[in-house]
C-alpha cells in the first residue's frame, strides 16, 4: 500500500511539474507575439506629395536673371556759359560718348507665388520685373567740339554723362522697353523647371 502511495505522489508530481513546463512556454510564446505585434516583418508605405515637390522646385530664394542684354547707347552733353539767364555765344562745349554694357534683368525669386489653381494645376504670381545689375562697362569719348572762348565755360564731367545711362529712370526705361521679352522667359524658365518634376503640371502666370 505503501509503494501504490508513492507511485501516485511520484506521478502526481511529474504532471504537476510537466503543466507548469508547458504553461511556462505557452505564456512565453504569447508574450513574444504579443511584444512584436506579428512574426510577420511591417511594411511602411513612403507617399510622395507630387503638389509639395512641385511648388517646392519652383521655389526661388535669390534673385534671377532672366533677360542678359547687350546695351548701346550714344550719350551727349552740351553746357554753355551764361549771361542773364542766357547762353554766351561761343562759350559752348559739347561731349559725345559711346556707352555700351551688359545689362541683367530679372526678378526676385522670394517674392514670387506659387499656389495650387487645381488638379496638377499652379498660378504663379511674378512680381515687378528689376534691374538687377550690368557687366563688361566701356564707354569711349567719340567726339568733342568746344567754342572760341568755351575756356570760360567748365569741362563737361564724363563720369555725370555715364551716370546718366544707368539711373533710376534708365533702369526703368531698360524694363519698359523689354518687357515682354522678361515675360516670355519669365515662362519658359519656369516651364523648364517644373519638366523635371512634374511635366505634367500646368502652369499659369500673373504678372504684377
Amino acid at each position: 500500500m505503501n509503494n501504490m502511495l508513492g507511485k501516485k505522489l511520484k506521478y502526481g508530481l511529474i504532471g504537476l511539474l510537466l503543466g507548469i513546463l508547458i504553461s511556462g512556454i505557452t505564456f512565453f510564446a504569447i508574450s513574444h507575439k504579443v511584444a512584436n505585434g506579428s512574426n510577420t516583418p511591417a511594411t511602411h508605405t513612403v507617399k510622395t506629395d507630387k503638389d509639395s515637390l512641385t511648388v517646392k522646385s519652383l521655389s526661388k530664394e535669390k534673385q534671377i536673371v532672366l533677360v542678359n542684354l547687350g546695351l548701346s547707347e550714344i550719350l551727349n552733353e552740351e553746357k554753355s556759359s551764361q549771361l542773364f539767364g542766357k547762353n554766351i555765344v561761343g562759350t559752348s562745349r559739347k561731349k559725345f560718348i559711346q556707352a555700351s554694357f551688359d545689362a541683367k534683368l530679372g526678378i526676385d525669386g522670394k517674392d514670387v507665388d506659387i499656389a495650387k489653381d487645381g488638379k496638377n494645376s499652379y498660378l504663379i504670381t511674378v512680381p515687378k520685373f528689376i534691374f538687377i545689375g550690368y557687366n563688361n562697362p566701356n564707354f569711349k569719348l567719340l567726339d568733342e567740339h568746344n567754342g572760341v572762348f568755351s575756356s570760360f565755360t567748365s569741362d563737361i564731367n564724363e563720369s555725370d554723362m555715364i551716370n546718366k545711362v544707368l539711373n533710376g529712370k534708365s533702369k526703368k526705361k531698360y524694363l519698359t522697353k523689354y518687357n515682354d521679352l522678361l515675360r516670355q522667359s519669365t515662362k519658359e524658365f519656369y516651364r523648364g523647371i517644373v519638366q523635371n518634376t512634374n511635366p505634367d503640371a500646368k502652369l499659369s502666370f500673373k504678372f504684377e
